[in-house]
């Protein structure tokens, strides 16, 4: 059985790669443009499970050129789903959390898809296309995750450097009261190749399972990574709190895995 990946450059894909290869898998790592159609479709024609990775995931680039991001981050998988379909080959799509919205309770995987922004928009569309054409496939909705490769893009990545800037004024950090579901990607990466291992279909959330105050991820960061004490600068709180937090009950029954995630290690 040969694994295929695209989007193998990306910072979760390497380390995919890695609990991967410690499973003994076969892989192949597609090293084209995700665009260049001609050569990912001889590519998949050697490929039994399909890792679909290739993606543009910061917000900001995605909405600085969307025209470019839907090529991207749907059209390329549909021309997957295209070649995938009517064969035995399966497909596992990196999905988002971004197609949900805010939700006092934890999120499942039956929750209402209302995407906020036009990245989960993107992937809402990429999931309908799997869903309404192929058989075999697992889509995998990913909550927030860290790595130190991360650029400042991203939410810890930009707290770390925000708190590393700040000298005597209070910390300006917009919508610090909003609570969020974030992992390592070490976490990531071991709860998607368990997945794979375990043969799973349909869809499956893949998150920690807990919600953190921004406000409380960065004074928690403080602390560990600079000690410092930080306060915040309140006229960036906002009255409507959003909540976007991992039910995770289906893939603990997949995957077997109860153990928790030590994000605050890999600071």
């Amino acid at each position: 059985m040969l694994i295929g990946i695209t989007g193998h450059k990306g910072v979760l894909a390497k380390s995919l790669v890695k609990y991967l290869n410690k499973k003994n898998y076969k892989l192949s790592l597609y090293q084209h443009d995700i665009l260049d159609y001609k050569k990912l479709s001889n590519w998949l024609k050697t490929i039994d499970i399909v890792i679909h990775l290739a993606a543009v995931t910061s917000i900001k680039r995605v909405n600085s050129n969307k025209s470019y991001a839907r090529k991207v981050n749907f059209e390329a998988t549909e021309f997957l789903v295209f070649c995938l379909k009517n064969t035995t080959k399966k497909l596992v799509f990196l999905s988002s959390s971004h197609v949900y919205g805010s939700s006092n309770k934890k999120i499942s995987e039956i929750t209402n898809k209302t995407p906020i922004t036009y990245y989960g928009y993107l992937k809402k569309l990429s999931e309908e296309t799997i869903e309404c054409n192929l058989n075999n496939y697992l889509i995998i909705r990913l909550f927030s995750y860290y790595s130190k490769f991360q650029n400042n893009d991203f939410l810890i990545p930009s707290l770390i450097k925000k708190i590393n800037d700040v000298k005597n004024q209070k910390l300006k950090i917009k919508n610090y009261n909003h609570i969020r579901d974030i992992s390592s990607v070490e976490f990531m990466a071991n709860q998607i190749c368990e997945l794979v291992f375990k043969n799973a279909t349909g869809t499956v959330n893949c998150g920690s399972g807990k919600g953190i105050k921004i406000k409380d991820l960065a004074i928690k960061i403080a602390k560990l990574k600079f000690n410092k004490i930080v306060q915040l600068d309140k006229r960036f709180k906002t009255n409507k709190i959003t909540k976007i937090v991992s039910d995770n009950s289906k893939l603990k029954k997949i995957t077997g895995i109860d153990e928790g995630d030590n994000l605050f290690k890999y600071l």
